[in-house]
């Protein structure tokens, strides 16, 4: 390692000094003589640090067609040659990097310009940079070795660079890792900072652009700044050392403002950043001679890398000063330092991290070997807690099929008197309407013919009205109330008066009884003609007729209420999943409790919507059963209760309302745990909402519950079928 420091520091000095003309500087006044100057004002290197004033320089020559003089500083502002003959001005060039590029002048590690006339050459130069001057005058050949050696060092620092930037950035894509990231940061910084400096960019884009140089020079603050944030995630600054750590968080938000400051003036600006690129250099590598000395973590990688970046700078600040002779490997000291510095960091991080990966792995390997003994001594544990649970999940299961069959039966039995009063109410209507028939064909049959003589009487038209007063279907729950059937009466009673037709009371509340309450013109015409005979014929067809009816109604609700009785009561062996609507199944759980439901309950049901589901109707039946249950008791059978259903997207929802005292918001939490009861010991074993819970969530749906004084509302939310292939088998998801 010594030898390799050795060679860099004392091959520039073995290195052959390229001309041997230089210039006169004539200071900040072009028409000053040579004869006041003295002779160290005449060289091939001047450096003045910052200027404001523009120098002159001058040189004389006599004709030769293969001679150019090169300025070797690729950051000059400004730069007129003007040719002067017979102390008259002849030419004039103007370039810079503050104009656009000019076509006689070449752009190689610094301007090139042709001097092929005898004369006197002036050179205006302003600088926003340090002002340094490196003279060479060369011929073409001297020109195309210098581009070579120049372009080789530049080669090798972007490709270094690039190089870099790729490896560092795959590492990151690969190991998601933030210090990498960083890495490419830092080092696209650094590319880009030497670039500009170098001006590389002059050469191949932006020579058109006046603007370029004046304003985009503010990023080489990005350098320090990349370096920084680089740095604090390399050391762990934030966890080891946070108080130093504020620091640097401090300084790299310092370096992001710092680049506004070439809004204001750009040669402020290069005195600040190299100001700063100094107190950066010593202080980094001042700390990487601290780390060695400690023996810390990642000292040597430190003291390396800041000891190549502090040798090529040494290198570049000793060339302008004027103590190394100008050649392209000092020119570009700087940016080979900096490439090399980062490729130093960016070997030592993958180091680390295959070192670290190595331990981990190892880790690994010891800790797999310890939990692979403990697994084999777990499985046999575990296999053993399973049987158990297998057994005790079995048990409970049992058990709770158990609770509810005895649940189910034992609801049954409190239904039997309720549904007996339900079913003996209409076979009363039928025993009544049976016997009205029977009596009403006893009279028919004692007046055997009496009927076809009146038929017989009648005229084809009185015939046809006599088939619309049977046909019409009387509304004879219209009179049902005493203050309608008194008013009905009255008004039934005039149109007779007014058409010359007394008849009694007691045949005015025989028609009522069978629904007429209002006559056509046509049908008063013929009750006039048949008058009592045939108003008792009438009466007695529409009497038929309307028990006839009583029966049907009577018999349709046996029949409902019989039904929603089995699909109640139902029980097999093994029910299956099959298709349903959500109406039916809710009306059948409303027709069997409808007995409960009279008296001081008032049910309102608003179903907006029906939906076909797919699943156990008898466990859903058992959810409303539930719920309307539930909602009655807390009443105490006296209120308002309400069930709706709509439509939301994919789903259906059906809320069952009371207007109970309400859940207070403690119990609302435990309503839905099993065995969970606000009742007396032995009137509930708290499995009702439960298991609604668990049939809810069976079917994929969702149990909610809203309460407060005066308002329960439970919500169950099921999913929606809009198509069933009849060829697809059905999976069963549980």
């Amino acid at each position: 390692m010594y030898r390799i420091l050795f060679c860099l520091l004392f091959l520039p000095l073995a290195l052959r000094a390229e001309g041997s003309l230089g210039l006169w500087h004539l200071g900040t006044n072009s028409d000053t003589k040579i004869s006041n100057l003295t002779p160290k004002d005449y060289n091939t290197h001047f450096y003045f640090g910052f200027t404001e004033e523009y120098h002159y320089y001058q040189i004389q020559f006599d004709e030769d067609a293969s001679r150019y003089l090169h300025f070797e500083n690729g950051m000059i502002s400004e730069l007129d040659m003007t040719l002067f003959q017979n102390d008259r001005p002849v030419s004039l060039i103007q370039t810079g990097l503050l104009r656009k590029k000019h076509p006689d002048v070449l752009f190689t590690g610094g301007f090139v310009l042709p001097a092929k006339e005898k004369g006197i050459y002036q050179f205006k130069i302003h600088s926003d940079d340090a002002h340094r001057i490196n003279f060479q005058v060369r011929n073409e050949s001297n020109i195309l070795q210098y581009t070579k050696s120049i372009s080789l060092w530049q080669g090798f620092h972007l490709g270094l660079c690039i190089l870099v930037c790729l490896i560092s950035a795959t590492q990151f894509v690969l190991l998601r890792e933030r210090v990498y990231l960083l890495l490419t940061f830092a080092t696209l910084t650094i590319l880009f900072t030497n670039t500009l400096r170098s001006g590389i960019l002059y050469e191949y884009g932006v020579s058109n652009f006046e603007w370029f140089y004046r304003y985009v020079p503010g990023l080489i603050s990005l350098t320090p700044f990349g370096l920084v944030i680089f740095l604090r995630e390399f050391l762990h600054t934030k966890e080891k050392y946070p108080n130093a750590d504020k620091y640097f968080v401090s300084y790299a938000i310092f370096m992001l403002v710092s680049i506004f400051i070439v809004f204001v003036d750009l040669q402020i600006y290069f005195r600040f950043i190299y100001s700063n690129s100094l107190i950066l250099t010593t202080v980094t590598f001042g700390y990487a001679i601290l780390s060695m000395i400690k023996k810390q973590e990642n000292a040597n990688v430190l003291f390396y890398a800041f000891l190549v970046r502090q040798v090529s700078t040494s290198l570049l600040v000793l060339t302008n000063l004027g103590l190394l002779p100008s050649y392209p490997f000092l020119s570009s000291a700087n940016e080979i330092g900096a490439a090399l510095q980062m490729t130093i960091f960016t070997i030592a991080i993958s180091k680390f991290q295959i070192q670290t990966r190595m331990r981990k792995e190892e880790s690994v390997t010891k800790e797999n070997a310890e939990l692979e003994t403990m697994v084999i001594e777990r499985t046999k544990e575990i296999q053993t807690q399973k049987e158990e649970l297998e057994k005790a999940l079995l048990q409970i299961s049992h058990t709770e099929s158990k609770l509810v069959f005895s649940e189910k039966m034992s609801e049954l039995g409190k239904l039997i008197a309720g549904v007996a009063h339900e079913i003996n109410n209409p076979l009363s209507a039928i025993k009544a309407s049976i016997e009205t028939l029977i009596e009403s064909k006893t009279n028919e049959i004692k007046h055997l013919g009496s009927k076809e003589n009146i038929y017989s009487s009648l005229t084809p038209s009185e015939i046809k009205t006599m088939k619309q007063i049977l046909s019409f279907q009387s509304d004879f729950g219209l009179v049902a109330s005493y203050t309608e059937r008194k008013d009905k009466k009255a008004d039934l009673k005039k149109i007779f008066k007014d058409n010359g037709l007394e008849y009694e009371d007691a045949i005015l509340e025989r028609f009522l009884d069978v629904g007429i309450t209002n006559l056509y013109e046509e049908e008063i015409q013929l009750l006039k003609s048949g008058q009592e005979k045939l108003s008792n014929l009438i009466l007695e067809e529409k009497n038929f007729r309307l028990h006839l009816s009583i029966i049907q109604i009577a018999v349709d609700r046996s029949s409902k209420t019989i039904l929603a009785l089995k699909n109640f009561s139902r029980v097999t062996k093994a029910e299956e999943r099959r298709i349903f609507t959500l109406l039916e199944n809710i009306e059948t759980v409303i027709t069997i409790y409808q007995y409960r439901m009279r008296g001081k309950v008032s049910l309102k049901k608003t179903f907006i919507t029906d939906a076909t589901l797919i699943g156990w109707p008898e466990d859903l039946i058992r959810v409303w059963t539930n719920l309307i249950l539930n909602g009655l008791e807390a009443m105490n059978q006296s209120g308002n209760l309400m069930i709706t259903t709509e439509r939301k997207g994919s789903l259906v929802e059906i809320k069952v309302i009371d207007n109970g005292p309400g859940i207070s918001l403690e119990i609302q939490n435990k309503i839905f745990d099993p065995f969970f009861t606000t009742k007396n010991h032995g009137e509930g074993t708290g499995m009702g909402l439960g298991i609604t819970k668990s049939i809810v969530e069976k079917h994929k749906g969702n149990i909610f519950v809203e309460s407060e004084p005066g308002r329960t509302c439970f919500s169950v939310r099921l999913p929606v079928i809009e198509f069933i292939d009849p060829n697809e088998p059905w999976v069963d998801e549980t």
